[in-house]
């Protein structure tokens, strides 16, 4: 071979590899970009949204609904639309605000929660009940806002299998324009009430006996909020894939 045509061949190899490069690069580019502003996959890491969401559910969070952020900072350069009552939202878990909230609290409140963990800036996924300024408070399991109680549209007691608590009340709610579902026992419960502070939400689980959620730890600044919650693009339980959850709508 000729010095010309090596040094063609390798101007070319130079060429093919720059546009993979490039691709590559971009391609990434587009990725990071696409998670940091617009959507954030998200694995359900409990049981506290139970019947709503399952342990192994995988979604896709919006996080462009409520407000293009400033990079790498928790402040909107444009803010499209506001949290809304019944939403389901995944924010970072409020560290701050919880610990002083629970060390005003009598110390058998803060049995619901581990203290070590409040450093932990953890994502949460739980619904909104109150926005700034309502009134919020849970009188024998039923949920009060603004002194109205949430809507219900029926409800049905479904047997668990377990000796302490061998039933189950499975209650259909309408919140805002949300229909969805919660489940509890039949052990009466009371909190509140509280006022939502400005710039503040108020989250509950919907299985509300295993839920680490406000009624434990207080509000969550509005900065905190991550996204909304859209659909199930993957499931899996312990033993099977769950095929009749894929592409379900979260409400």
């Amino acid at each position: 071979m000729t010095p010309w045509f090596d040094e063609h061949l390798e101007g070319k190899q130079k060429s093919v590899f720059r546009e993979y490069a490039e691709s590559i690069g971009l391609a990434v580019l587009f990725a990071l970009t696409l998670r940091a502003f617009v959507i954030e996959a998200f694995k359900i890491p409990s049981k506290s949204m139970v019947p709503t969401l399952l342990v192994g559910d995988h979604l896709f969070v919006n996080k462009f609904v409520y407000g293009l952020r400033v990079p790498f900072t928790q402040s909107y350069m444009v803010e499209f639309s506001d949290v809304e009552r019944g939403e389901v939202v995944v924010f970072k878990f409020p560290s701050k605000e919880a610990r002083e909230y629970l060390l005003k609290q009598p110390a058998s409140h803060r049995q619901c929660i581990e203290m070590s963990t409040l450093d932990e800036d953890r994502d949460f996924i739980k619904r909104v009940i109150g926005v700034a300024g309502d009134k919020v408070e849970l009188r024998d399991n039923q949920i009060l806002i603004n002194d109205k109680p949430v809507e219900s549209l029926g409800l049905r007691k479904v047997a668990t299998g377990n000796f302490l608590y061998p039933h189950q009340i499975v209650e259909t709610k309408r919140l805002n324009g949300h229909t969805y579902t919660v489940q509890y026992s039949g052990a009466d419960e009371n909190f509140g009430p509280i006022t939502v502070k400005p710039g503040h939400i108020f989250t509950m689980g919907d299985n509300r006996d295993n839920s680490s959620d406000g009624r434990c730890w207080g509000q969550v600044p509005l900065q905190n909020v991550k996204g909304r919650a859209l659909f199930i693009w993957w499931s899996i339980g312990e033993e099977s894939y769950r095929w009749n959850r894929i592409g379900q709508m979260i409400h």
